[in-house]
């Protein structure tokens, strides 16, 4: 091989190697893993299984890793001790870890209103025949539970007359209603809808604005991955503006009835409550500061003092989201 020949073959393999270091480092950027705490499968995660479905998370080079844990509680405490980086949560716990302390923070509306109804157990016709009864709402104190609370004490039950019952997800609370061990529950859609189509009655929906369900990052790991983490979030923002497109209507319907493995008839119901009667799902993911107020006014309702005076900015960071 004469000096040219081989200076020629040295000089492509250099090309070679920078083109295969150049797509070594493009894998790297397309595998940014983000281990997300979210609970069982539910209308609660319908964004997160749209943002699969329709490659919102691929587009922005972001691969999910769903952990499933068994409770609220746990799920705000993995985000905030950093075993993931982020978590679909309720607003309620989130707020209270981060009054505490707890290096978290909300950066878009998952659900901005809840989409929990109150439902009798067959028979029960009126929310004061669940007076001396046991009911659910998933925890016993705090969060879902305060909700409840608060719209028994609106529909004229004290609280107190009533025994709460720990169930955390509405596949669980429907059986209980079903067998008699509840006569009131707190139900999240698809289950909801199969509640009323066994003959059971819808008794109260709260339809204020209610952070329900925030995406909620740990600090630490957002101010040093900003980048990704505002891809985790702008990922979910895009399915909530593409749930809103009226003609995706029946692909967020049959995305929900595989998420969720329940029948497409009974998720058309929960579409029709959630996104077009409710309206649950936050504009844009974006939060307004009634959302978190309410959840502090009722826990106040309830007897719970609340200290300082409230400033959303301590909770909320919409820098993550796109403009």
């Amino acid at each position: 091989m004469n000096t040219k020949s081989f200076a020629m073959l040295s000089k492509t393999g250099v090309i070679g190697l920078v083109v295969w270091a150049a797509f070594q480092i493009q894998v790297v950027r397309a595998q940014s893993v983000v281990r997300v705490s979210m609970l069982a499968p539910s209308a609660l995660l319908w964004l997160h299984a749209i943002a699969e479905e329709e490659g919102f998370y691929k587009a922005r080079n972001i691969k999910v890793e769903s952990l499933v844990v068994g409770s609220s509680a746990v799920l705000v405490q993995s985000v905030a001790s950093g075993s993931v980086e982020a978590g679909i949560a309720l607003g309620d716990l989130a707020i209270r870890a981060i009054d505490k302390g707890a290096p978290i923070v909300i950066t878009g509306a998952v659900l901005e209103k809840t989409i929990l109804r109150l439902v009798g157990a067959p028979g029960i016709t009126s929310a004061k025949q669940l007076t001396d009864t046991n009911v659910t709402a998933g925890a016993v104190e705090g969060g879902t539970a305060n909700l409840l609370k608060y719209q028994l004490l609106k529909l004229g039950v004290n609280p107190n007359d009533t025994k709460m019952v720990s169930l955390t997800n509405s596949r669980d609370r429907l059986v209980a209603l079903e067998n008699g061990q509840v006569k009131g529950a707190l139900l999240i859609a698809p289950f909801d809808t199969l509640a009323e189509n066994e003959g059971m009655k819808v008794l109260d929906v709260y339809k204020e604005p209610y952070l329900q369900t925030p995406l909620i990052l740990n600090k630490d790991w957002a101010t040093k991955n900003r980048e990704v983490a505002k891809n985790l979030t702008t990922a979910l923002q895009a399915a909530a503006r593409w749930i809103y497109v009226p003609g995706n209507k029946a692909k967020a319907i049959s995305t929900l009835s595989k998420y969720t493995k329940i029948d497409e008839k009974i998720c058309e119901g929960s579409y029709k409550f959630i996104v077009e009667d409710q309206k649950a799902i936050g504009r844009d993911l974006r939060l307004s500061s009634a959302s978190l107020e309410n959840i502090i006014k009722i826990d106040e309702a309830l007897g719970e003092k609340q200290t300082g005076q409230f400033d959303v900015k301590k909770y909320y960071d919409p820098s993550f989201l796109a403009q």
